[in-house]
C-alpha cells in the first residue's frame, strides 16, 4: 500500500491485525530487498484460555491485563465478554514462539496473589534453528537423519 500521509500509515499499522476468517492479516513496513524465503518470524496469534479466574476478575480490562503478561492481547471472545460460559476466559494473544510459553501465570493485587492455569488453542509448530513457523524441531531433525 502507498499512503499520501504518514498519519494514515500510522493509523493502519496501529490497527494491528484484521480478522479475515479463517485467519488474521497483519501488515508491517516494507523492507528493502525483502525475500519471503528468508523471512524470520516467531510471532503468532493464538487463543489463550485462562482457567481458575475468580468471577470478580471477569472484566475486559483485567482479562486483557492478565493476557498482556504473556504477549500482546488482540481480542476477547464474545462468550467471555458476555460471561455466557464461566469455566475459562478466552483471549486472542500475539505470542513470541521463540520464548518459553508458561502454563501458569501469577495474578497479583494488593495483599493477594494467585495463579491461573493457561492453555492454548492450536499453537503453531516453531523451528528454533531456522526461526520458522510451520514445522517443529523434532520433525526437521528426524527428516535430516
Amino acid at each position: 500500500f502507498e499512503f499520501q500521509h504518514s498519519k494514515d500509515l500510522g493509523t493502519v499499522l496501529a490497527a494491528g491485525s484484521w480478522n479475515l476468517e479463517p485467519g488474521l492479516l497483519r501488515l508491517s513496513l516494507w523492507k528493502l530487498d525483502f525475500n519471503p524465503r528468508n523471512f524470520k518470524n516467531s510471532l503468532a496469534h493464538v487463543w489463550l484460555w485462562i482457567y481458575e479466574l475468580p468471577q470478580e476478575y471477569w472484566c475486559s480490562r483485567i482479562i486483557l491485563a492478565i493476557a498482556s503478561g504473556l504477549g500482546i492481547p488482540i481480542a476477547i471472545d464474545q462468550a467471555t465478554v458476555q460471561r455466557s460460559y464461566g469455566h475459562f476466559a478466552r483471549v486472542l494473544v500475539e505470542v513470541n514462539l521463540a520464548e518459553a510459553i508458561p502454563d501458569h501465570l501469577l495474578v497479583e493485587r494488593e495483599g493477594f496473589a494467585f495463579y491461573v492455569t493457561l492453555d492454548f488453542d492450536r499453537i503453531p509448530a516453531y523451528y528454533s534453528l531456522c526461526q520458522c513457523i510451520g514445522h517443529d524441531n523434532f520433525l526437521v531433525t528426524f527428516k535430516n537423519l
